[in-house]
């Protein structure tokens, strides 16, 4: 049974597979790579996921969620409005960051499954080196909820270096620079022979792509001051959506123009790189902060290093390598698709972990991203400095030991708390937990609690609590309020199965009313009633005869003149104006049904 390798990301997700002695990206049901990471829900209650969902952001914003990745491991729930699910029926439901993921991963399982022809049930899923033990617990989590064996948690800067190693590129100490839709890594790594050593990594979990989207936007409204207060959800929505479109084709061009019509009016703002440049200068700023911690932990200078390596589908911005190659005056790689090279990674581990021969011989080694310690008191004073274990940037596996002292006579227990970060004040780190240990009545001092901190190469936290004088061993007792038992996993999965994955045979239909319902948010006055009158006429077909020679016919025409609209709303983003594309109308005398069905 073939191990799968996911990359999760924030803004898509790919699959991957080991085969024939390369990592192969396995495509969905549209035949592309990249799928969304966008969860919808229908008015039935059913899942949309992937590009489907995506359209729909604009559409049916109160339905829809995107960048819940920033949030894993956290309480945040995300609510989903209006719902008439039949086996739950209640008008609102919310799911948390690793459900919504979980809808993703089955999404993908699916179409690996379609793609062997056989079961999958293992999957190595790569995530942000950042990303602290909650978030990396809830990763696995994700995996089980959406029938997946997590065994082995890669980091994403781990799994690019892996895929540079297959072109046999990056011999020597370089910089993986991982910028993605909303999280961004920075790691040092010494690439030799069939090493691959991670020397340290650094982030910033809530900075991605998206924010640059966020600050096109910001621009547009500070030129446009009077549309900050008059704006719908729908409309801001459409407003980051073309901020992204804008980005995107700055990307290839000179310049483009932002037009939002509001209210009949056409809003505008002129773009090209330099003005961008200014505008993103709170994330680039943000950049050479993560790049110099990351340097500095790997105790090297830039002198050291040989070259730059981009990673992540936001580096495709020409003024992220251009910035790069100003601030460490190196080559900056981009040989493998950024949007891929997690994704190649991943599926080399998958081969890796199935022990195949080609790769069985590469070694990868990690490092902590963050410091591990429990809460101590000095001389007797407030119990809230930060005493650390296991420091940042120490190589994966890692066990320490160290041991603790009552503060007190007659003392009968010893209470610890768990924290994640590099703050000396303990209650300024991420608490993973806490535990009391009950230790036997000592004078001062003399009861004795070893702790020991087992961090395993996937970054996930075993803790071991000792009382020397009793020898009575407590493992495995760390269990915050965010992670999930057994019998939570169950709970879950109960809750999920109530809402089912939209059946792939639909998808294409579902694609082509989602395409429309966003054409609508976007175009107002005659074209906008062209849309609507053609979606009526779809819908209406489709449900007196889903698969008639008629319907077929509607469907190819539709879709045309739906591209032919997204054409037209890039020519006004690179040009200021454009044609309007105008439907082409089939018409029925000409029509010969029998030569449509027997294309059937």
């Amino acid at each position: 049974m073939p191990i799968i390798g996911i990359d999760l990301g924030t803004t898509n997700s790919l699959v991957t597979v080991w085969q024939e002695g390369k990592s192969v990206v396995i495509p969905n049901s549209f035949g592309k790579y990249l799928t969304p990471s966008v969860v919808s829900i229908n008015d039935d209650g059913s899942v949309v996921t992937g590009e489907i969902a995506k359209q729909r952001l604009i559409s049916h914003p109160g339905r829809t969620v995107s960048l819940f990745k920033q949030f894993m491991g956290t309480a945040q729930k995300f609510n989903f409005n209006n719902i008439k699910n039949e086996k739950a029926p209640h008008d609102n439901i919310s799911f948390s960051a690793e459900e919504l993921s979980s809808f993703i991963l089955r999404s993908l399982k699916n179409d690996a499954e379609a793609f062997l022809k056989e079961e999958v049930t293992e999957a190595i899923i790569s995530v942000p080196a950042y990303f602290n033990d909650k978030q990396r617990y809830a990763t696995k989590a994700a995996g089980l909820l959406a029938g997946l064996k997590v065994d082995r948690i890669l980091n994403e800067p781990s799994a690019a270096a892996l895929a540079y190693r297959q072109y046999g590129i990056c011999d020597g100490t370089n910089i993986v620079f991982d910028f993605g839709g909303g999280t961004l890594d920075v790691s040092v790594l010494d690439s030799f022979d069939t090493v691959v050593d991670i020397l340290a990594v650094a982030g910033n979990n809530r900075l991605g792509g998206s924010d640059i989207d966020a600050l096109i936007a910001e621009a547009f409204l500070k030129e446009h001051e009077e549309l900050r207060e008059q704006l719908s959800e729908e409309q801001s929505g459409i407003l980051l959506k073309i901020a992204e479109n804008c980005k995107i084709a700055l990307s290839g061009n000179p310049q483009a123009f932002m037009v939002l019509n509001h209210n009949g009016k056409d809003y505008l703002m002129v773009i090209d790189n330099e003005k961008l440049m200014n505008i993103c200068e709170p994330v680039l700023v943000k950049f050479n902060q993560v790049i110099k911690r990351a340097v500095l932990n790997a105790e090297k200078s830039l002198f050291n290093i040989d070259n730059v390596i981009l990673v992540g589908g936001s580096c495709r911005m020409p003024l992220v390598k251009e910035y790069l190659q100003h601030v460490t005056k190196k080559t900056v790689l981009s040989e493998i698709d950024p949007d891929f090279a997690v994704a190649y990674g991943v599926g080399t581990a998958a081969g890796i972990k199935e022990r195949n021969e080609e790769i069985r011989d590469m070694i990868l080694m990690d490092v902590c991203p963050f410091s591990l310690g429990v809460n101590t008191s000095v001389s007797g004073k407030k119990d809230d400095i930060f005493s650390v274990i296991i420091p940042r940037n120490c190589a994966l596996p890692a066990s320490r030991l160290e041991k603790y002292n009552t503060l007190s006579d007659l003392q009968k227990s010893m209470s610890f708390k768990v924290y994640q970060g590099e703050s000396v004040i303990a209650s300024q780190n991420l608490l993973l937990g806490q535990y009391t240990i009950p230790v036997p009545p000592l004078p001062k001092g003399e009861a004795v609690v070893s702790v020991r901190f087992s961090y395993d190469i996937n970054g996930i936290l075993d803790i071991e609590f000792k009382c020397e004088q009793t020898e009575e061993v407590y493992k495995k007792i760390i269990i915050s309020n965010d992670r999930l038992s057994e019998k939570d996993i169950k709970e879950h999965l109960k809750k999920l199965e109530k809402f089912a994955l939209n059946a792939k045979e639909n998808d294409e239909n579902m694609m082509l009313i989602a395409h429309g319902q966003r054409l609508l948010e976007e175009f107002t006055g005659s074209i906008q009633n062209d849309i609507r009158g053609k979606l009526i006429m779809f819908e209406t077909e489709l449900e007196e005869s889903p698969i008639s020679a008629k319907v077929l016919r509607i469907k190819k025409s539709l879709k045309e003149y739906f591209e032919g609209l997204d054409e037209y709303a890039e020519n006004i983003l690179l040009y200021g104006q454009a044609d309007y594309y105008e439907w082409d109308e089939y018409d029925d005398e000409d029509y010969d049904e029998n030569e449509e069905e027997s294309k059937l």
